[in-house]
């Protein structure tokens, strides 16, 4: 796992944050943190899913089902990179993982989704009796009810590579591209203008 996704200001946070339950999918991604994984162990993601009401409390989550949620997020990360503007050059590592994507189209596989027609509107919702299995199934229902509401491609992870933290773009031209202007979109333009700078002059320039 690539762990450079960096936490922006909390103020950045409150501005980015998404309406329900989208929510869930944004807070989901960004449990991997610069130094931190909030899902790093059973135990911390068995957390993380009962006080985000999705499986009742004392529930053990397997390795495999651990190793699973990694994947689903870093899969879930990948695909809200594809809603904003390709990543800004930098010398740092890409925070996303180049197979997350391919996994992820694989998991999905795995999971059992039906339509429930005795409720109105219908929508789908996970049918696993096992609790785990279901609160993850049910992320990927979040996801499918975002691509229906029209609210998915406002979900984005930060164009700095070395970040990629998902936050939700309340822009009315659905063009804001950093999780952060004062840190990412900063030191980008820092980046840019030294490379500028230092770049030797074309033929034009002498």
């Amino acid at each position: 796992m690539n762990d450079n996704a960096s936490a922006p200001e909390s103020d950045d946070l409150a501005a980015g944050s998404a309406p329900m339950p989208l929510r869930l999918i944004e807070e989901f991604i960004n449990t991997r943190r610069r130094d931190s994984d909030e899902i790093g162990t059973r135990p911390q993601l068995a957390t993380w899913l009962h006080d985000h009401g999705l499986v009742p409390a004392g529930e053990i989550v397997t390795a495999e089902q651990r190793d699973r949620a990694e994947r689903i997020r870093e899969g879930l990360r990948a695909l809200i990179a594809e809603n904003n503007a390709e990543p800004v050059p930098s010398p740092h590592p890409d925070g996303l993982d180049p197979a997350a994507r391919t996994e992820l189209a694989q998991l999905t596989r795995e999971f059992p989704l039906k339509l429930d027609v005795t409720v109105s509107p219908p929508r789908l919702v996970a049918c696993s009796p096992v609790p785990v299995e279901a609160a993850l199934a049910g992320l990927l229902v979040i996801v499918a009810e975002a691509v229906a509401a029209g609210t998915w491609t406002r979900l984005k992870a930060c164009r700095e590579p070395s970040c990629r933290w998902a936050y939700y773009d309340h822009s009315r031209n659905r063009r804001r591209t950093w999780c952060s202007m004062d840190l990412c979109g900063n030191r980008a333009k820092a980046r840019a203008s030294h490379h500028r700078k230092s770049a030797p002059p074309s033929a034009a320039d002498r």
